[in-house]
């Protein structure tokens, strides 16, 4: 897909996708490309005060998970230097949400971004829409689609004004119905479809993001092996509601690939890249079943309780930022730099995993399944 316009608005979902880590990793990149005037970014006042109120909330949220982890591992007290200190600093709500929101206003209020009012848009256009059914008023649910339904028509009203196309980037299906029956917009589903295709279509990027990809086909085997090491290392939790405890006792990896690869920044001497891995895993669970169990006071155990062993294979896709050197743009030094998965605890869908009946004794011959 060639790029096709450098105006661009982000929905607050998909800065949600990337956690609203502004100032970092793909954030860090797309700040970088308003101030060289790659993008013009637009951002409106309801998307800017829907993203303040979550920063608050996740500052809020995290610092509380971040105290809680502290008490859990204060053993780790006793191994300030095999765990690099800092485990246990003092942390505010108040302060996380100070510097995050000064990271967010970097890029909305650098002079460059353009800060776009809702009041620019008659509301009887909106009250029309939504009267009619029309995108995004075409659901039940549909009076909380107000903030982007004004949202929307004043980025519409912009870029009828310029006679210029806009990049829709939201992971919002509703906001996606709406850009389909808009000429004006053109929808992308994450950030990251964005930088990949300002990278590739700059004229000055074009060559390098060819040869970045042919760098990365030189150490695919190395990212696949470092990939799967840290995975091997990595704790697991299984996904599962309802009345059935799970415990999971052993994970291993029969299958890894790369799905997926979006280039987020390039230069003469390396890239970084979004990738996501398809993991083949075949878990063993112990489950404990409590549907059918009855209480008996008087005893105080359950009886009916089904316990059961099992053998699960299942099929996960996992995030993470690839990082690639080739110095001097020779394809000879092209080399792993460094790889960090989105999450730190990677959950495993029970719902969906393939169950596998196989007799005790012929266990250890049987061929697991490979990805495709």
């Amino acid at each position: 897909m060639e790029l096709q316009t450098r105006l661009v608005f982000i929905d607050t979902s998909a800065y949600e996708q990337k956690k609203f880590q502004f100032g970092h990793f793909a954030l860090a990149r797309l700040e970088e490309l308003v101030r060289e005037e790659k993008i013009h970014l637009l951002i409106t006042d309801v998307v800017r005060s829907e993203i303040e109120a979550h920063l608050k909330k996740y500052a809020e949220e995290t610092v509380t998970e971040l105290k809680r982890f502290q008490k859990k591992a204060s053993f780790l007290h006793v191994a300030a230097q095999a765990t690099g200190g800092g485990l246990f600093t003092t942390v505010s709500a108040e302060a996380v949400l100070e510097e995050a929101t000064a990271k967010f206003r970097t890029l909305v209020d650098n002079g460059l971004t353009e800060n776009i009012s809702v009041e620019i848009i008659n509301p009887k256009q909106i009250f029309d829409a939504y009267f009619t059914g029309m995108p995004p008023f075409h659901k039940e649910a549909k009076k909380s689609e107000f903030p982007d339904a004004f949202t929307l028509a004043a980025v519409d009203a912009v870029a009828r004004e310029r006679s210029h196309s806009v990049y829709i980037v939201s992971g919002d299906q509703d906001m996606q119905a709406v850009a389909e029956i808009h000429e004006h917009f053109i929808h992308l589903k994450t950030v990251d479809e964005l930088l990949d295709l300002v990278n590739r279509n700059d004229e000055e990027l074009r060559d390098l993001s060819v040869f970045a990809d042919s760098a990365l086909e030189l150490v695919k085997e190395e990212v696949l092996n470092r990939a799967r090491g840290r995975l091997e290392e990595a704790e697991f939790l299984p996904d599962l509601s309802g009345d059935v405890d799970s415990e999971l006792t052993d994970v291993d990896i029969t299958g890894i690939e790369i799905t997926q690869m979006q280039l987020i920044d390039v230069d003469i001497d390396g890239a970084t890249y979004d990738v996501t891995f398809g993991v083949t895993l075949r878990a063993s669970y112990d489950f404990t079943d409590y549907s059918a169990a009855n209480w008996d006071r008087e005893d105080k155990v359950h009886y009916g309780v089904v316990e059961t062993s099992e053998i699960l294979i299942h099929q996960e896709s996992f995030s993470a930022s690839l990082e690639i050197g080739f110095a001097g743009g020779l394809k000879s030094n092209a080399e792993f730099i460094d790889l960090t998965f989105d999450d730190t605890i990677f959950e495993l869908d029970l719902e969906n995993a393939q169950y596998v009946d196989i007799p005790a004794d012929t266990e250890e011959e049987a061929e697991w399944p490979e990805l495709n």
